[in-house]
């Protein structure tokens, strides 16, 4: 069921006015109590929001079990009721069910799936398996922590009102994949890898060494995915650290750049896990040109 350049993209019906946004949590556990301002902002553009019960289980620092999980992804995709799945927030383990989700019933029920950070894994092994248009944006945590013009921009793509974004790098077009990059490099070897001929790229990353960035963009390319790449779009790489008596010396731009030849790049795009975050279509064929990123993202 693998997304390739065979498989025909599936586009989401747009958000509207009325519609209900369901929220799960597919790795961390959260707080819900603390996410009444995101809570506060979808309402107040016209939309109802309900949490699914699962939000509120605990198992560690997990947010239930697997299993609780994966029947909580289910019960909103095959909910006609619910027009959109938000989470809570990212952390860990969504890794752990990748196995136990039913793709059919997704593909047979798309609807917008939206979240980063460890969402990537969901993002894109979802658009891969079922050719589904996920979107890399907000969770409902980091909503309260991004620039409003993100919250702006993510409702503008989402309700289908907004097609394009301004990002400066090379001229390039592809399928999009991608997100954080520690979390899309424990996808290689997988069956929910998304296919990179022709691909764009997306990487960003936060509070890790640049010799462990280092390590996993040369993992990317001795696994084959570099030299298949239409191109690489850099995001914000925050609180990098390093070696203070033997610095690594490279760069994330040095450490992108000799991975990937050729390859068509851009740098420092607006999303992170700092106040940019834009939101773009996981799984949707894009075209990059004169700095202006253009795009579908809802049916």
């Amino acid at each position: 069921m693998r997304h390739n350049s065979y498989m025909k993209s599936l586009y989401p019906a747009p958000l509207k006015k009325g519609d209900t946004i369901g929220v799960i949590a597919p790795s961390s556990v959260y707080d819900v109590m603390q996410l009444t301002q995101a809570l506060d902002y979808l309402e107040a553009q016209g939309f109802n929001v309900i949490f699914h019960p699962q939000t509120v289980t605990q198992e560690n620092q997990f947010a239930g079990t697997p299993a609780q999980k994966v029947s909580a992804l289910h019960d909103y995709f095959k909910n006609p009721d619910i027009n959109a799945i938000f989470c809570t927030s990212g952390g860990n383990g969504a890794i752990h069910f990748l196995d136990q989700i039913d793709f059919n019933l997704i593909k047979d029920n798309p609807k917008i799936f939206i979240g980063f950070s460890d969402i990537t894994l969901l993002l894109n092994a979802i658009s891969s398996q079922t050719g589904l248009v996920t979107f890399h944006g907000p969770t409902l945590s980091r909503m309260q922590k991004i620039d409003s013009v993100w919250l702006d921009q993510m409702m503008g793509t989402l309700t289908g009102r907004i097609e394009s974004l301004e990002i400066e790098a090379e001229d390039m077009e592809g399928t999009l994949y991608g997100g954080n990059l520690s979390v899309m490099q424990a996808l290689i070897g997988t069956p929910y890898a998304p296919d990179m001929a022709g691909a764009i790229l997306l990487l960003e990353d936060i509070n890790d060494h640049l010799s462990r960035y280092d390590r996993m963009v040369a993992h990317m390319k001795q696994a084959g995915w570099m030299v298949r790449l239409n191109g690489v779009i850099g995001g914000e790489f925050l609180n990098s650290l390093d070696n203070s008596m033997r610095p690594f010396g490279f760069t994330i731009e040095e450490i992108i750049g000799f991975n990937t030849a050729n390859t068509p790049k851009g740098f420092n795009a607006p999303f992170g896990h700092g106040e940019n975050l834009c939101t773009l279509p996981i799984g949707a064929n894009i075209t990059l040109k004169n700095n202006l990123l253009s795009f579908k993202s809802v049916a």
